[in-house]
């Protein structure tokens, strides 16, 4: 007879299926925006972009560092989704709402997601660097070549900048996800659409929960990025995160701090609508399976 997965187990295969779903579905667009973000330069039109990507590296070229981003995005999206619920009881334990009879509210959400985020952070930081730097470098450069070259260089430290920007980014990007995805989604629980058509229902949902976080987070992913792209060749490199911020607006305005935006608003939200719908999808899918065990 066949045992039936733990929680933990079905949030872990739930969140690694939803990261791998996410990643395809928006590197192509993630690695043009990369490479405008980074630009110090005038922004150039995103056709001038992707012109120069297809030259230099052909079609397959939009697609890389994909096998970076599936090693980061993966276990990040793994720990999330697993994360999450503990974190979400944690804070309702701590409020003195453990029973069951209480329903978490948006500012729990907020809360649960914020630690998700921030706990996950911290170990796939590293991994998100490797992804970041092999996707806005034109020719032909593997996670294996770059290690070998930090760690020849020994300089894998630099595998952590953009840490502090990342970190203050990271926990209100999932508080906002979680809270507004879970929140919304409890809303329309009982309308046609979700009783119809759960899955559009559920990306729809997802991306406007992506495209709130992403819009409030942008300007300190525009530090996070250039320091982790160019290392110490970046002037943002020895700076704290208000002085990185303040270097931008004054060289670039606050264009600069939003250079990229228009395609983020279409990349990141995308990506989220597909890892929310996804793992959400795939959790109720175990559930149903462990309960005809």
């Amino acid at each position: 007879k066949k045992m039936p997965l733990s929680e933990q187990q079905i949030t872990s295969v739930s969140g690694s299926v939803s990261g791998f779903a996410a990643t395809f579905a928006k590197q192509p667009i993630q690695r043009l925006k990369w490479i405008r973000q980074v630009d110090s330069g005038p922004a150039q039109p995103y056709s001038v972009v992707l012109q120069r990507t297809l030259a230099s590296d052909g079609f397959t070229g939009l697609f890389r560092g994909s096998l970076a981003a599936v090693c980061r995005n993966v276990p990040h999206s793994m720990l999330v989704y697993s994360i999450y619920p503990v974190a979400e009881r944690a804070v309702m334990s701590g409020l003195g709402l453990g029973d069951s009879t209480h329903k978490p509210s948006f500012g729990i959400r907020f809360c649960a997601g914020y630690m998700t985020t921030f706990g996950a952070t911290l170990i796939t930081h590293p991994l998100d660097t490797l992804r970041v730097r092999i996707s806005v470098t034109q020719g032909d450069l593997g996670v294996r070549d770059l290690l070998r070259r930090l760690v020849q260089t020994g300089k894998v430290g630099q595998l952590y900048y953009g840490f502090g920007a990342t970190l203050v980014g990271a926990g209100p990007r999932g508080a906002i996800g979680f809270s507004v995805f879970e929140t919304l989604k409890d809303l329309g629980r009982a309308s046609e659409t979700m009783q119809r058509h759960p899955a559009i229902f559920k990306f729809l949902v997802g991306y406007f929960a992506g495209l709130c976080a992403e819009t409030a987070i942008y300007p300190l992913d525009t530090v996070r990025r250039r320091q982790q792209a160019h290392g110490e060749g970046s002037p943002l490199s020895n700076r704290s995160l208000a002085q990185a911020l303040l270097l931008i607006w004054r060289q670039e305005g606050i264009v600069g701090m939003f250079k990229g935006l228009p395609l983020n608003l279409i990349k990141n939200p995308l990506a989220t609508g597909v890892s929310f719908a996804v793992n959400d999808l795939v959790k109720e899918w175990l559930y149903e399976r462990n309960r005809s065990l």
